[in-house]
């Protein structure tokens, strides 16, 4: 009979084995003498809630209740109820957990293998706006199975909830989360990673007002909103990249900020905590230094220059066309500035202004220099030390220091061609060096009557155009060559040739190059 029992048991331990239902969770001991309880298999482990299990063992006519993680379930719901064989429906509470046998008498027996369910989690319902940092309600079935909660594209996920059960997920945004659907990962034994088809809309910061609306650089800007306690950083319309991440003052309704030293006037840009940008409808104004007048104008160097205008208290330097500056002045107020004008380095044009913020500002206003430029030499015996010779090109003779024929002075340039078009070439260290001049003057003498050229390139890579001169053999010849004829030199220029202009081989003299 011992042994009848025995085969009997595990004949059908092994039938819901071979199906794939049960799990084991006794120990080898076979004392079948006993009338000890014990647990054989249960399961199927992966059922669903409302589907029957089983548990297999001996005695088990003896078990009072089953008790499952999250719900104990009396022998009166049992199913089925033999010492061999207890069956049961799975209650919708229970959760994944071991598997507890109580016995009369307060005898337990717990399963050394975790029993888990196939869960069809539901969400029904979303919080449908949220302030980081606030809590929202996640509705459905099954939700007691979501281990955690993804927000849209953020990585991190929420794995502590303020209220966890079947139907409802209580948890609290991420600072960094952004709008977007939630994806939910759950347990049981095929865990889902499903996406919500509700949409959770995190609420951002905004404006609804600058004071004051007009200010300078380095003064405080007070914004008022809603949610400003959200913003991590302003982006402000600027030069460059014209942004804050230290506030003077923040609240949800208020927040105070130093307005940047790039910043120029338009709107700005509340960056929250997940770097999503709110652009604000307002706009500021930066008060920056202004000219009204410019007196005398024309002006001469040397001589007092009136600068009348608005802020100019603002104004560390003023920049003239040419490269001069001035830092010092003679008098300064919001509406006025007198300075000595420099003596060199510059040319008629535009008036900038470097603000005590290290601010440029295009002023709008053009001065006009009042004086003849003195006469330039390009060569004179010697090359200007502005100037440098470049290799050029069709020629088999590049003399700078050549005595041989002299108009001035002890030097001359000589340069023989084996090109009709080779040219003797120059670079100035200064692009603007033509600027001012309107005349080359050049001495020449030649060896043949042959003609020559002078050429511009731009600093665009432009060539300009060839202006031709004659040349007489054995004498100097006064050349002028107007500096309108060579082209557009607006840019400045990046090369200056003297060219052999059609007769091959040519060899000829130069003795001076000035500008006037």
């Amino acid at each position: 009979m011992k042994n009848l029992y025995n085969i009997r048991v595990w004949l059908m331990a092994l039938l819901v084995l071979s199906l794939g239902y049960l799990t084991a969770c006794g120990d080898d001991d076979d004392d079948l003498g006993s009338d000890k309880v014990e647990l054989i298999s249960f399961g199927p482990t992966g059922a669903k809630h409302g589907e029957k299990i089983k548990f297999i063992g001996r005695n088990l006519n003896k078990v009072e209740s089953i008790a499952l993680a999250g719900v104990t379930v009396p022998k009166a719901q049992f199913t089925s109820h033999t010492s061999e064989l207890i069956e049961l429906v799975v209650p919708a509470t229970a959760e994944q957990g071991r598997v507890v046998l109580k016995i009369a008498g307060g005898e337990e027996i717990t399963s050394k293998t975790v029993l888990s369910f196939d869960v069809p989690v539901k969400v029904t319902s979303v919080t449908g706006e949220a302030k980081p940092g606030t809590n929202i309600t996640i509705k459905g079935d099954f939700l007691n199975w979501v281990d955690s909660v993804q927000f849209g594209s953020l990585q991190k996920s929420v794995k502590t909830f303020a209220t966890k059960s079947k139907t409802e997920l209580v948890l609290t945004v991420p600072m960094e989360a952004k709008t977007g659907s939630l994806f939910l990962f759950t347990g049981g034994t095929k865990p889902l990673k499903m996406e919500t088809e509700q949409v959770l809309t995190v609420t951002l910061p905004k404006a609804t007002g600058f004071s004051p609306a007009s200010l300078k650089h380095g003064e405080n800007l007070t914004i008022t909103g809603t949610d400003l306690d959200l913003v991590k950083e302003i982006v402000f319309t600027g030069v460059g990249t014209a942004k804050t991440a230290t506030f003077v003052s923040q609240t949800a309704t208020q927040l105070v900020v130093t307005v940047p030293n790039n910043a120029s006037t338009g709107t700005l840009k509340l960056v929250a905590k997940s770097m999503v940008e709110a652009p604000t409808t307002q706009s500021i104004t930066i008060i920056l230094p202004a000219i009204t007048t410019l007196a005398p104008n024309p002006v001469d160097p040397g001589a007092n220059l009136t600068i009348t205008g608005t802020n100019l208290d603002l104004v560390k330097t003023v920049n003239f066309t040419g490269g001069a500056s001035v830092s010092t002045f003679i008098s300064q107020s919001p509406t006025q500035i007198v300075l000595k004008m420099p003596t060199t380095d510059i040319l008629n044009g535009a008036v900038t202004f470097i603000t005590t913020r290290n601010y440029t500002v295009a002023t709008g206003k053009t001065l006009t220099i009042n004086v003849a430029r003195p006469a330039y030499y390009i060569y004179n015996d010697v090359l200007n030390s502005g100037w440098q010779k470049w290799d050029g090109w069709g020629t088999t003779t590049q003399d700078i220091e050549n005595t041989e024929f002299v108009s001035r002075g002890t030097k001359a340039i000589k340069v023989s061609f084996n090109d009709p078009y080779g040219a003797f070439q120059l670079h100035p260290n200064n692009k603007d060096v033509l600027d001012g001049y309107t005349t080359i003057v050049l001495y020449v003498r030649g060896t043949v009557n042959s003609r020559g050229s002078i050429q511009i390139k731009n600093m665009a890579g432009t060539f300009g155009t060839d202006a031709p001169f004659d040349i007489v053999a054995g004498q100097y010849t006064r050349i002028e060559i107007p500096i309108s004829a060579l082209g557009n030199i607006t840019g400045g220029i990046n090369e200056f040739y003297i060219k052999n202009y059609g007769t091959n081989p040519n060899t000829f003299y130069i003795d001076d190059i000035e500008l006037k």
